[in-house]
């Protein structure tokens, strides 16, 4: 074999070669970019459903006998009913009427009792489409730099002894609720107040319903988007590099440079 025939052979290998490479790295790129927007469509479907799952709804009541309030509540699926009653501060001031939550004394029935109980407030919360239940007040409160808070419980549940994923707790409908809120009992100390119902989210860092772990995932959604645009920048670049040293390629010598 002559030194032509030789340098031409490998000249023909180093070719194919290249060629072969740079198909792979073209495969690459559009492998990348068809992952990059599936994974888009899942965080965008993920985002639909998340938003109107992770905002509590609060609604403004007076605690007086027969007043009542609306709100509206959407969810994308079946929910339980977690509320709690906002009570106005200030801060820095002790609120006994709405219970203490230190001080826990034991029973002899073995169920928990507390030594200084908050002042009773019952509402009853009905959605005209068969929820109709009795909530009352936590006998103790915890607090906020600006608020203190009483979680309501079903009177079933409100001992503490069950759980709030324990039946018969109740449930929002699918879709649009609409609540009524109607007050049916608040201790002397606490009638004539403006309070605040708050209808919690069914997600959360502290707690999340059954069934609802999928949706509870885009919690960290600022960490998958900025996955997504890092993702998406570097990809970018590499179109870029490639499209350009193919546009090189494909230049006459004359005009390369």
């Amino acid at each position: 074999m002559s030194a032509f025939d030789f340098a031409y052979a490998l000249g023909l290998a180093i070719s194919g070669r290249h060629e072969m490479w740079r198909t792979f790295f073209k495969l690459s790129l559009a492998v990348g970019w068809g992952l990059w927007l599936a994974a888009m469509a899942w965080f965008a479907l993920g985002m639909l459903r998340y938003i109107p799952s992770a905002d509590a709804t609060l609604t403004p009541i007076t605690l007086a006998l027969g007043q009542t309030a609306q709100a509206e509540v959407y969810r994308i699926r079946e929910a339980p009913l977690w509320m709690e009653a906002r009570f106005g501060g200030p801060m820095g001031r002790e609120r006994p009427e709405l219970g203490e939550y230190s001080t826990r004394a034991g029973a002899g029935d073995a169920l928990p009792r507390f030594a200084n109980p908050g002042e009773p407030v019952r509402i009853r919360v009905r959605d005209g489409k068969g929820l109709d239940v009795v909530l009352v007040a936590a006998p103790r409160s915890a607090a906020s730099a600006t608020h203190f808070y009483r979680k309501l419980w079903p009177e079933t549940h409100a001992d503490g002894a069950a759980r709030e994923s324990a039946p018969p707790f109740p449930a929002l409908a699918k879709g649009t609720s609409h609540l009524t809120f109607t007050v049916l009992a608040a201790g002397p100390a606490l009638l004539g107040e403006k309070i605040e119902l708050e209808i919690s989210a069914p997600i959360g860092l502290k707690r999340t319903a059954p069934g609802w772990d999928d949706v509870s995932a885009f919690i960290f959604w600022p960490f998958y988007a900025a996955i997504l645009g890092v993702w998406a920048l570097a990809w970018a670049g590499l179109t870029w590099w490639y499209r350009r040293r193919a546009g090189a390629r494909k230049r006459p010598p004359g005009l390369a440079g």
